[in-house]
Order: structure tokens, then sequence, then C-alpha cells
């Protein structure tokens, strides 16, 4: 009876690590509730900021709930930089976070004016849900040297493994299945 107990363990086991396909989810980042640390934080109803300063812990970060989006391992993110006051020569860079990963690097310099850019990073999967995205100043633009501005509400699409329906249905039965053999001994 051990023997067949074991069996459908591993058929189980396989079954689940098998079966997880990659999807993604589509979030707005940043929004109006995000946490924002910046010389203003909200300066309108479309963007925040001034952004320049890693002493200060300048930061913007957004939680999420329920998001089905399991082992996140890329992702692509708008963002607008809707003022651009830095100093020639000058630049802010941030790290970028998933789940407080850091998954990668972003800079934006006085040349690089305003505008959307895409942020496209590829990174090891992170275990579990994904949950929070953050972005943070990692540097210090001295005093009166300029700082940068967010809009509000652009997009970003982060990538990972999303569980089959089937795949769940199949474990719960496998389960099943166990705790009645279970019984019957």
């Amino acid at each position: 009876m051990m023997s067949f107990r074991k069996t459908i363990l591993a058929a189980a086991l396989l079954t689940v690590a098998g079966a997880a396909t990659a999807a993604s989810v589509t979030v707005q980042f940043p929004t109006s509730s995000a946490t924002v640390v910046g010389s203003v934080g909200s300066i309108s109803a479309t963007e925040i900021g001034y952004f320049w300063s890693v002493a200060r812990g300048d930061l913007v970060s957004e939680n999420y709930f329920a998001t089905g989006l399991f082992n996140p391992s890329s992702l692509s993110m708008n963002l607008n930089v809707t003022q651009n006051v830095l100093s020639s020569g000058q630049s802010v860079d941030w790290d970028v976070l998933v789940n407080n990963v850091d998954v990668g690097d972003w800079s934006w310099s006085s040349a690089d004016g305003t505008g959307l850019t895409n942020i496209a990073l590829a990174f090891a999967p992170i275990a579990g849900e994904f949950s929070s995205l953050a972005l943070v100043v990692k540097n210090e633009v001295p005093g009166g040297l300029g700082s940068i501005a967010l809009g509000l509400d652009t997009r970003t699409t982060v990538s990972g493994e999303l569980p089959e329906p089937g795949t769940m249905i199949l474990l719960g039965l496998t389960m099943a299945g166990l705790a009645a053999t279970r019984r019957r001994q």
C-alpha cells in the first residue's frame, strides 16, 4: 500500500511541476495611491516628484493584491517623465524592485528631456506571487542641480507563471485520493 501512495504522490508532484504556463499581468504604475517620497510628493492630479535624493530616500512604490501571477521573471514598464530640470551632465539613477527584490536599474539624465520611456528587464524568477513594484533613487543630485517628476497611471506588464486551472483540479483530486487511501488503512 505504501508503494501505491508514493506513486500517486510522485504523479501529483510531476503534474504540478510541469503544469505552470507563462502569463502576465498589467498594472498601473505609479498611481495616486502609490507611496511617494520626493521633495513634493504629489505635484498635481497627474504627476509626482521631485526626485533627486538617495539621502532623503526618494522612491515610488505600489502594492498589488491577488494578482494570480507567480514567479515573476520579467517586466516591461512604461514611465512618463513629465518634468526634467536636471542641470547638464546630471542624472537620477534608480533601482527597479519587484516584490522588494532589485531586478535592474534605470537612469534618466538631463539630455533625456521629458516623455514616455520603456524599461524592459528580464531577471531570475522571484518565488511567490507578484505583489509589488518600486523605483528607488540610488544617487544624490547635488543641491540646486535639478530633479525629475513622473506622470501617473502608466502601464507595467509583469510576466511569470500562472498555474493552469486543470492542474489545480488534478492536484485536488490526487490529494483527496491520498486522504481516502489513508483512511482505509
